[in-house]
């Protein structure tokens, strides 16, 4: 049940992000950004945010405007009655992408593979921290690199506001002192940073004892494809 329930609201959400890139135009502000996503949101019958929508435009998230080779970073995490997505990713653009987002992307396939159901959650954080330091770059958020997803079944009082909480507490996190094994559902976002570039893809996880799944996609080739 709660697979078949993040499954569509993950695919949802990847429709959602793909529509918006596609919209996006030279000189559009985060403002104007903002305002679209609105928009499409509700065409997808999503609710509202777990998190408000981040969109980074050349390492500002404020008072800047899309132009030609902006390095952008989206991350969305919509929001359903019954559950939420969280999908995200990174290009230059309408131009070719800079070093770090090939960097970001093949980040975000190897946490996604690595991760299975004989690891701890800590093990996944320790596993991205190196590969970043073997690459020469810098795991942005150093303490957690995503965290455990719930359903509203599961929390019948305050739904979303009881799910975003307990994203908050450590034991939920993708953190390197977190003992637990995969099991449910997680939100893999492992952003990066190089100098004064940032770039992060966001994908969603699904581990239990028979099944390892990136929800919304076909295949394991398609994590950080856009």
């Amino acid at each position: 049940m709660t697979l078949s329930i993040f499954e569509e609201t993950q695919t949802k959400s990847i429709l959602l992000l793909k529509e918006l890139y596609a919209q996006l135009q030279e000189n559009m502000s985060h403002k104007e950004i903002h305002t679209l996503l609105k928009q499409q949101s509700e065409r997808y019958g999503f609710k509202g945010w777990l998190r408000p929508p981040f969109v980074r435009i050349n390492g500002k998230t404020r008072n800047q405007r899309l132009t030609k080779g902006a390095l952008i970073q989206i991350h969305l995490q919509p929001l359903s009655k019954t559950a939420f997505g969280s999908v995200g990713l990174s290009k230059n653009f309408q131009t070719d992408p800079l070093p770090i987002i090939k960097q970001a992307q093949e980040l975000c396939v190897a946490t996604t593979t690595f991760a299975n159901r004989w690891k701890c959650v800590g093990e996944l954080f320790v596993f991205a921290r190196s590969w970043c330091t073997n690459h020469r770059v810098e795991l942005e958020h150093t303490h957690h690199i995503g965290h455990q997803c719930f359903v509203a079944a599961d929390l019948p009082f305050a739904w979303p506001y009881s799910a975003r909480a307990l994203t908050l507490l450590r034991r939920h996190q993708i953190q390197w002192f977190n003992p637990r094994r995969f099991s449910g559902v997680y939100a893999v976002h492992p952003f990066i940073r190089k100098y004064d570039h940032f770039a992060g893809f966001a994908e969603l996880l699904y581990i239990d004892e028979n099944t390892k799944k990136v929800l919304g996609r076909d295949s394991l080739d398609e994590i950080g494809v856009w």
